[in-house]
């Protein structure tokens, strides 16, 4: 028996130095970036994820010394904005966010309190960051998000959650939008036996012309002109080639009705002066009680450039 427990204790040894060791390939500080003091940097080595408290965003993903994939207003860099300015002109400080969808709700501009307002951030005993939001009288709910990169390699995992911070329920999904910087094309996946005729939801009047490969879209950054479109499909999967990198977004399909007809991913193309383009997550929309919350899990991944 003595045997027995010296073999259990001795395994668990190894088993917490193990983990402690791969805690250790990533590496947490606070660094000034852009001009915003006290960003949280995560780095495993291979790729870095920067997040400014201030403004409440991820505002660089890449590889260690190489191009951001994250596209950052020029115009915004170290600033910030007040509740009161950013509820009469969004702040588009770029970066990658949390909305609550649908937006035909709330129509425009974003809620402060969950947009641009500071948050809160703890770093976790395994090198997670846990980024918390403001709880926002408008729409009733808070955002929260786990950080979290591999300790190898590319991935990036995040969290999200929604809360129902008010005192009656509320009906909202959890939406990601993710500002790539500049792609040459994106890839955006549609679903032929979904929701919408071709295959995906037209949101703008007018589109450029786009080319459908292997059951994707490929899709251009117009110069003059913005556009949108949205896909149904269950594979969730969008892919922007940035900077001679693939960036990809996934995240499994949910049970339940998506927003804007039951798009899964939308992708919105901005013009100059701003050259970004949005890639965007959804997760279905649900009613949550007081206190009740809600998770939709998304990955990040970098690598090199793929086709369609």
């Amino acid at each position: 028996m003595r045997c027995l427990y010296r073999r259990l204790g001795a395994f668990l040894l190894l088993f917490f130095m193990a983990s402690a060791s791969a805690y250790s390939d990533v590496t947490v500080r606070q660094i000034t970036y852009a001009g915003w003091q006290n960003a949280y940097q995560l780095s495993n080595g291979d790729v870095e994820l920067v997040f400014v408290p201030q403004i409440g965003r991820i505002m660089r993903y890449g590889p260690v010394g190489g191009p951001n994939m994250l596209w950052n207003n020029p115009t915004m860099l170290g600033k910030t904005a007040s509740l009161e300015a950013a509820a009469k002109e969004w702040p588009n400080f770029g970066g990658d966010k949390l909305w609550p969808a649908p937006q035909s709700v709330w129509n425009w501009p974003p809620d402060p309190y969950l947009d641009s307002a500071p948050q809160t951030v703890r770093v976790l005993p395994n090198h997670h960051l846990l980024a918390i939001g403001q709880a926002s009288p408008q729409s009733g709910i808070r955002f929260e998000r786990e950080i979290a990169l591999a300790p190898k390699g590319d991935e990036v995992t995040l969290i999200n959650t929604m809360i129902n911070t008010s005192s009656k329920p509320v009906k909202w999904a959890i939406w990601e939008i993710f500002q790539a910087n500049d792609p040459l094309r994106v890839y955006l996946p549609t679903n032929i036996s979904g929701h919408f005729a071709e295959g995906y939801l037209k949101m703008s009047d007018t589109l450029p012309s786009i080319d459908r490969i292997h059951g994707q879209l490929v899709l251009s950054r117009s110069h003059t002109t913005s556009y949108k479109v949205g896909s149904d499909a269950p594979d969730i999967l969008i892919r922007a080639l940035v900077s001679g990198y693939t960036v990809s977004l996934t995240a499994k399909p949910l049970k339940g009705t998506y927003p804007d007809n039951g798009c899964t991913m939308e992708v919105y193309s901005n013009p100059d002066a701003a050259p970004y383009m949005e890639m965007e997550l959804l997760a279905p929309i649900v009613q949550l009680r007081p206190g009740e919350q809600t998770r939709f899990v998304t990955q990040w991944h970098l690598g090199p450039p793929q086709g369609p």
